[in-house]
């Protein structure tokens, strides 16, 4: 991957940090983007390699930031060549105790977030004229029913309709765009 960049939502930890590492291993440049400043920047000290990552405090439920964070990534390496949304979210609640609160904030974070990475990262790609590919970390309960993770499952199904629809829209320009659906992953 030496010449593309890569940018990474929840990228201070988990998925997101092992994914930075591979990427940064096979020779990217990486933008790191987390909610938390703390953790992305002790993540950004271990990793060792500060001529190639950017680190940014984003919030991805929200628009602008987003879209500042590709802008960023563009003025710093010049380019987007891989958007990885991987922020996310999934509290543990039975179904029944779902708040007005907790659900928004759930599909605010791994919906709209998938949406609004998947729409900057596009419309960059489509401006450049060489391609892409944006990845939307999806999950296996996507596809299950747990009712103690209900808002994160129902987050995850439409994260994979934002992907299916995106992969339609974009393919004309080169631009893939895929889901990864783990299982569960041991991380803090």
């Amino acid at each position: 991957l030496a010449g593309n960049v890569a940018v990474v939502t929840g990228a201070a930890r988990g998925i997101g940090r092992a994914t930075v590492e591979r990427l940064l291993a096979e020779g990217a440049q990486v933008v790191l983007a987390d909610i938390d400043v703390e953790q992305l920047d002790k993540t950004v000290a271990e990793l060792g390699a500060p001529e190639r990552v950017l680190a940014m405090r984003v919030d991805v439920a929200n628009q602008r930031e987003v879209v500042q964070l590709v802008d960023a990534a563009v003025q710093r390496f010049g380019c987007i060549d891989i958007m990885v949304n991987n922020a996310g979210i999934a509290p543990v609640i039975p179904f029944l105790d779902v708040t007005e609160e907790i659900l928004s904030r759930v599909l605010d974070v791994n919906l709209k977030g998938a949406f609004y990475g998947t729409q900057a990262a596009g419309r960059q790609m489509i401006s450049q004229g060489k391609g892409g590919v944006i990845i939307n970390m999806s999950s296996i309960n996507s596809g299950l029913a747990n009712p103690n993770v209900a808002p994160y499952a129902i987050s995850k199904g439409g994260m994979n309709q934002v992907t299916s629809t995106a992969a339609v829209a974009f393919a004309p320009h080169g631009i893939r765009v895929v889901g990864v659906g783990p299982g569960t992953i041991l991380t803090e």
